[in-house]
């Protein structure tokens, strides 16, 4: 009480201090910081709510809150609240990066640090409030002056309100869901109303702006009857025992309960082989147009996720156990994966994921997102749209920028929450190595001309020419994997019937065998 009897009369006017643009100088993210002062300071309220959409820069934007209120005698010690070790590794580095002297502390392996600046995952929280040292609580209900709350959402709340009625402290929720589209639980939570939080800036916001690329939906050659419950049929009761359940042990909540239909559907051999031909076929390429970008598989579970990089490994076996990785929660190393996922040129160049990746994970180079599950959870479809929204400067080439990203959706989850842009056909060009071939082809054509015709001077080195082009094309097509399903669809059937100069040779050569 002497604490913030003192706080009171010392604390600055949050509307007259500066904001440190070191850390941002967005507009919108400015903005929103004046907001939550102004709901503190003149409103006199304790909580705050913030829409920006995914990629907006909304760490960003509470390291630069944290630093002002900090900075104006409001806050001495800060809580970062995340879903996943993932999101806290990752929030720990920011705040070291932006704001090194209040001293970021990692409460998942950090248990025992001093600091200003505490993240630390929901379940971990739980666990330390009981924690005591020299017989008192380490984390008093005043320990933290105010608490930020990643991806606030009603099941968020459901699960942790023990926290948040806990530690008397003011409150900010940060979330990526558009604001038409919150739910009148999570406005109540921060005691707002519905579809009017503290502050918002929305994805069509942030793209007409430039500061967030768009995504084109590719046009997908399999659909399938969707079975099972809808979480929006749900009565508000039942949707309250859906949130309030454990579901795993990751805290995680599945998006929908589905049919043993689906299930069937996801994992056929058949369907998986057909979605991995199109989207290495169809998506957004790198390297000169060689390899596959970056892409993120979103599978429906552990054994789904699995299934997937199998079938991949046996139909693309040059690439096996290297270009396509599973990183869940049960990956070992999985954050070791994750750093490698996110430099341009290292494998893996296709992360498939069971809600790991879903949320929080940024990765700029990624240029292709594949629903291969069924979403039913508005927060949680925008959270996963949010890991292509990225800029990415001279992702392609010097001067050729990032300019959108595909969403594959072969579970029709773009129709479900009616997002019904225009579809494409994906990447259609032709990859550098193509061209190459074709070009060599066109020449071996030319010099063949030449060759047939009058001699020439210097006739030797263009025929050297000839054979040595003809050989390097002759390696490429016998190097290729003949089982690999892209090439085998290419091959001559057994019974096919051939050329008559073709036939004419396997029958002396039968007739010299004896056959």
């Amino acid at each position: 009480m002497e604490l913030l009897i003192q706080r009171r009369e010392k604390r600055k006017r949050l509307a007259e201090a500066k904001i440190n643009q070191a850390i941002v100088d967005r507009y919108y993210q400015m903005r929103s910081i004046r907001r939550i002062g102004e709901a503190f300071e003149i409103d006199r309220e304790r909580k705050a709510l913030v829409v920006m959409a995914t990629g907006g820069g909304k760490t960003r934007m509470v390291i630069a809150l944290s630093d002002l209120l900090m900075c104006c005698n409001w806050a001495k010690r800060v809580l970062f609240l995340a879903d996943r070790v993932a999101l806290v590794n990752q929030v720990v580095n920011a705040f070291k990066k932006h704001m090194p002297e209040a001293s970021p502390v990692n409460l998942v392996t950090e248990k025992d640090t001093e600091g200003r600046v505490f993240v630390s995952t929901y379940p971990t929280m739980m666990g330390l409030i009981d924690e005591t040292k020299d017989g008192q609580r380490r984390f008093g209900v005043g320990h933290f002056d105010l608490i930020i709350i990643d991806e606030a959402h009603r099941s968020v709340y459901q699960k942790y309100r023990a926290i948040f009625d806990y530690f008397d402290s003011l409150l900010v929720g940060l979330t990526a869901t558009p604001r038409d589209e919150i739910d009148r639980d999570t406005c109540g939570l921060f005691d707002l109303e519905k579809g009017v939080p503290t502050d918002a800036y929305d994805l069509k916001d942030a793209v007409a702006d430039k500061f967030l690329v768009p995504s084109k939906s590719v046009s997908v050659p399999l659909k399938f009857q969707r079975e099972g419950i809808k979480y929006e049929n749900l009565s508000e009761e039942e949707k309250e025992q859906w949130d309030a359940k454990e579901w795993s042990d990751d805290g995680s909540t599945p998006d929908f309960v589905e049919a043993e239909a689906v299930n069937k559907w996801l994992f056929n051999i058949d369907t998986v082989d057909k979605v991995l031909e199109h989207i290495m076929t169809r998506g957004q390429k790198g390297a000169g147009g060689d390899r596959l970008g970056k892409t993120i598989i979103f599978a429906k579970n552990q054994a789904h996720a699995d299934f997937i990089q199998e079938r991949f490994d046996i139909n693309y076996p040059s690439l096996a156990g290297k270009f396509a990785r599973t990183i869940t929660f049960r990956t070992e190393y999985a954050q070791s994966l994750i750093d490698d996922f996110s430099q341009k040129n290292k494998a893996p160049h296709i992360a498939i994921s069971v809600d790991m990746l879903d949320t929080g994970i940024d990765v700029p180079e990624v240029v292709n997102l594949v629903f291969f599950k069924l979403v039913r959870s508005k927060t949680k479809f925008w959270q996963m749209v949010g890991r292509g929204t990225r800029l990415c400067p001279d992702l392609f080439a010097p001067g050729k920028h990032k300019e959108f990203f595909y969403i594959f959706d072969y579970c029709q989850n773009l129709e479900f929450f009616s997002q019904n842009p225009k579809t494409t056909d994906g990447a259609l060009g032709e990859s550098l190595g193509k061209r190459l071939f074709k070009t060599r082809l066109e020449l071996i054509s030319e010099l063949d001309r030449k060759l047939s015709g009058v001699v020439q001077e210097g006739p030797e080195r263009e025929a050297e020419l000839r054979r040595d082009v003809a050989a390097m094309l002759q390696g490429e097509v016998a190097a290729m994997n003949v089982e690999n399903f892209v090439v085998r669809a290419k091959r001559p059937r057994r019974d096919a019937k051939l050329p008559a100069r073709l036939c004419g040779r396997f029958a002396d050569a039968s007739r010299r065998a004896g056959r």
